[in-house]
């Protein structure tokens, strides 16, 4: 077929700007019948533009390169569609476009997103080309399908034109901001799917057994359903990967699959595999390629975007409404990841119970429950790419580690201060406990001069009373009390409180006893100065002074009864005294009980931090094998492709000696071995070339080799 490959979207490096090709948009608005678009997509170097050649049936059409540096770049579109009948017998035509490969080393995420997102929008049928099997890697690279369709808007009424499109958040395409985004609510995600093409895993150089774990050959779709089943188990890295399945399946609800086997066993002639001749070509490779041509024809149907069917100068339209939607979407990204860290900072803030307790392990989990609250509400807004979201992420992460410092400082300043007031508060009870009975009596004028004699003595307060209140007071402070310092200051408290207390126990008991020997001596000069007076007043008031003498001899009576109550208060002054010694002992054994618990937990902690010391030890010694390990495969490979390729020069040498022996031999008839020999030489050198760049690739893994292990 004639034709050419022409730029359909290109990208300005000096603008930023993407741009539509002039000579595409003339194709497609002489094409006034429907279109269907094929794009094929995927990494760089993986052979794109081999599967479009195919459909062309061409050997030149799209570039194929041989070298590691990607040829496409942009979208581009084979210059004559290809007429075709639909099963009703309706006439459209296939437009094809190659895209840049995904993932190449000069590219932004952006950027492929950006392409990866044209291609999406632009087709009817999108062809994913990648090498090998769908695995846990291949599912990642599929990633940004989750950016992207987070962010494309569609509405019913979207038609062609820049009336249906609008720019995502991260500068992929979108429709008018009156839809939703892919992935939000269901009603959403359905609209989305009527605007999303139909979907072909296209996996190359295939050589697995299409096998389920019971030996039944299963279909490639059935493989590709498998791989996007849900993955069983719980966490944030479990959560990732069904969310990159779940975008998959629901983006491209029409899926399918295809497989290739590799198109020839030698290396050396996949570099120009476009020119290759097809009887040289794997009959394997052929049976699939045929096969793949005739299901992507039958997929290939005209592009629509609702219920209306795409002609050329429609998809010319809406080519220039996509480019012109992303190029005005450039800085949103940055825009939105700013409003994301200000809504995660403000969801932290209202997340975090200040009520939380004060201490640390109950903070620090309060942390970490309001800081996965925020980061979830960062993910749901954030969008563009990585290294955006990632400065405007740490941002907020450092926002709410500033407040959480900041709540913590005063949380336990305060548990502090409420510490000392309990501790303040428990002192002043105690010594009031202690010190009562001595201050009613000095009040009551201590028995001397002024004292009143009929309110007799004061009621006891004795140690154990003192000890009941302290109890009372650490029954409270267990339960009120909270921080770091609680502990440590109630054990300070009870080595400085708890031995005064006994000991003024003790003073209070003596003190109270000393008064009521003084009340009794006080009443005892009162009886005798009542005798007396009774002897002086004469013999006339001898039955009188004999009365007197009788009161006087029951005073003394009473003296004696009131001495040998004064030596059973001594008795019982002698039990308090004892029983302060043994509170004093009790306070002694907790004590030593505490700062034995102490040294356990010391002892506790240092033996977890020798048994992690010698995990991680065993850890780097594990490493440092494993890394030793990968150093000799990287030198055992190195001297094998070496070996091979000394190997090949040493035959292309002989085939350069027979070459020039057969040239010397028949110069005069054949002038054209000398070009032979040229080129004999050329390949000699380069193969000598390779075999020098891979003794440097050699010494450079070696290099990282050795890094590794330091």
């Amino acid at each position: 077929m004639p034709g050419a490959a022409v730029e359909l979207i290109r990208y300005n490096a000096e603008t930023r700007r993407f741009e539509v090709g002039p000579l595409a948009l003339d194709v497609l608005r002489a094409t006034t019948t429907p279109v269907a678009v094929v794009a094929v997509c995927g990494r760089a170097r993986q052979g794109k533009s081999f599967i479009l050649n195919q459909l062309l049936s061409v050997t030149a059409g799209f570039q194929i390169g041989s070298t590691h540096r990607p040829c496409t770049k942009g979208l581009w579109m084979w210059s004559t569609p290809q007429a075709r009948t639909d099963a009703d017998g309706n006439p459209y035509h296939l437009v094809l476009l190659d895209t840049e490969g995904i993932d190449a080393y000069d590219q932004t995420a952006q950027y492929s997103t950006q392409i990866f997102s044209l291609a999406v929008l632009l087709s009817s049928l999108f062809v994913y080309n990648q090498m090998g099997g769908i695995d846990e890697a291949a599912l990642d690279r599929l990633s940004l399908v989750v950016e992207m369709s987070k962010h494309i808007k569609v509405r019913s009424g979207a038609t062609h034109g820049a009336n249906g499109v609008s720019s995502g958040g991260d500068g992929s395409a979108a429709s008018s901001t009156a839809g939703a985004a892919a992935g939000g609510d269901d009603a959403a995600a359905r609209e989305l799917r009527r605007f999303t093409p139909s979907f072909l895993w296209l996996l190359r150089d295939f050589y697995l057994k299409l096998e389920d774990e019971h030996g039944r050959k299963v279909t490639a779709r059935e493989y590709l359903e498998a791989a996007l089943t849900p993955v069983a188990g719980g966490g944030a890295g479990v959560d990732a990967k069904n969310a990159i399945r779940s975008s998959i399946k629901g983006l491209f609800p029409d899926r399918d699959c295809a497989t290739l086997v590799r198109p020839m066993h030698e290396e050396q002639a996949l570099v120009s595999l476009d020119t290759t001749p097809r009887e040289e070509l794997r009959p394997e490779f052929k049976e699939g390629v045929a096969w793949l041509l005739r299901l992507i024809l039958l997929k290939a149907q005209p592009k629509r975007l609702g219920g209306f069917v795409l002609t050329g100068p429609v998809l010319a339209g809406l080519t220039e409404a996509y480019v012109a939607a992303i190029n005005d979407g450039a800085g949103v990204a940055e825009q939105e990841c700013r409003r994301a860290a200000d809504a995660a900072e403000a969801t932290y803030r209202a997340e975090f119970d200040e009520a939380v307790v004060a201490e640390e392990p109950e903070l620090e989990r309060e942390h970490t429950r309001a800081l996965t609250v925020a980061k979830g509400a960062f993910a749901a807004v954030a969008i563009g790419e990585w290294s955006i979201r990632r400065a405007n992420e740490a941002r907020f992460l450092d926002a709410c580690a500033a407040r959480f410092a900041q709540v913590r400082a005063r949380k336990l300043a305060e548990a502090a201060a409420s510490v000392n007031d309990l501790l303040l508060s428990a002192s002043s009870a105690l010594a009031a406990a202690a010190t009562t009975p001595a201050a009613a009596s000095a009040r009551n004028g201590g028995g001397g001069e002024g004292a009143d004699p009929e309110a007799g003595p004061e009621p006891a307060s004795s140690a154990a009373e003192v000890e009941a209140q302290l109890s009372r007071f650490l029954d409270g402070y267990a339960s009120s009390a909270c921080g770091p310092t609680k502990w440590p200051k109630l054990i300070e408290f009870m080595k400085h409180t708890y031995p005064a207390l006994a000991r003024g126990a003790a003073a209070a008991a003596e003190e109270r006893g000393r008064l009521e020997a003084r009340r009794l001596q006080a009443e005892l000069d009162c009886v005798r100065a009542e005798a007396a007076a009774a002897g002086a007043r004469g013999d006339g008031l001898a039955r009188q002074l004999v009365a007197a003498e009788a009161q006087a001899e029951a005073s003394g009576r009473r003296a004696a009864e009131q001495a040998a109550e004064l030596a059973d208060l001594r008795v019982a002054l002698e039990r308090e005294r004892s029983k302060a010694l043994l509170l004093e002992g009790h306070l002694t054994e907790a004590q030593l009980i505490a700062e034995k618990r102490l040294l356990c937990a010391q002892q506790e902690s240092e033996a977890r931090a020798r048994a992690e010391a010698e995990q991680h030890g065993q850890q780097a010694v594990a490493l440092g094998a494993q890394a030793a390990e990968e150093r000799r495969r990287a030198e055992a490979l190195s001297a094998e492709v070496v070996c091979e390729l000394r190997s090949q020069v040493e035959g292309l040498t002989g085939q350069l000696a027979a070459a020039q022996d057969e040239a010397a031999s028949y110069l005069s008839s054949f002038g054209g071995a000398k070009q032979e020999q040229a080129a004999l030489q050329r390949a000699l050198e380069e193969a000598s070339a390779e075999i020098t760049g891979l003794r440097l690739a050699g010494a450079a893994a070696a290099r990282v080799s050795a890094r590794t292990v330091a």
